[in-house]
């Protein structure tokens, strides 16, 4: 016995439906299954031609009915005959192993493609921070400098201080031996001064006594 099921669906492909159905078909001993995705009037549809007993056919179809993958959407299962050739369980589960196969090795090969593309994408990213940071020691080095500047400024400007107190104690100590030159003078004058005032009383006493 022959038959062709069709599920469609809004979501019934790439959600593992043929494994789903094949492994039944293998656990019931069916002697025939395949099953592709097709579209038809813009509907995802699992296409499964089946040969095998009635009986066993019969279970197929009620777990076709029941069981479905956790993410697909049926909408509509149903059965007919079917007169054509039926491919065997093996060499479907055989030629769909290799799709599968090959479809990972595609999904590896687009991973490392864009894996490829980041690591450029990082290496550009790694680039820009090393100028990044070439630029950053080149201020930090324009800092170091002026830094040295200022403490030799400082360095100058605590020089400049010391030669100004030293100039300082040097005009107090002028200032003070003026001073003290100035009053001395002062005083040998006013002494000098003085005894000529007492010569010139005395003179006058000799006098005022003569003249008496």
């Amino acid at each position: 016995m022959k038959i062709r099921a069709k599920i469609i669906g809004p979501k019934v492909h790439n959600v593992g439906y043929r494994y789903l159905l094949l492994n039944e078909a293998d656990n019931l001993g069916l002697k025939g299954f395949s099953a592709r995705n097709v579209m038809e009037n813009g509907n995802q549809i699992v296409s499964i031609l089946i040969e095998g007993d009635e009986e066993i056919i019969a279970k197929f179809r009620e777990f076709a009915q029941i069981n479905r993958p956790e993410t697909a959407e049926v909408a509509e299962v149903y059965f007919e005959n079917f007169e054509g050739r039926v491919e065997s369980v093996s060499k479907f589960a055989f030629r769909f192993q290799s799709i599968q196969v090959s479809k990972g090795i595609n999904s590896i090969l687009k991973i490392e493609g864009v894996q490829y593309s980041m690591l450029k994408i990082q290496d550009r990213m790694l680039e820009k921070q090393d100028r990044t940071l070439e630029k950053q020691d080149r201020m930090l080095e324009k800092q170091d400098r002026m830094l040295e500047k200022q403490d030799q400024m400082i360095e100058k400007q605590d020089e400049s201080v010391e030669l100004l107190k030293g100039v300082k104690d040097d005009t107090s100590a002028i200032r003070d031996e003026i001073r003290q030159s100035a009053s001395s003078t002062l005083e040998e004058k006013y002494e000098k001064l003085s005894r000529e005032v007492a010569e010139i009383k005395a003179s006058i006493s000799e006098i005022k006594a003569k003249v008496s």
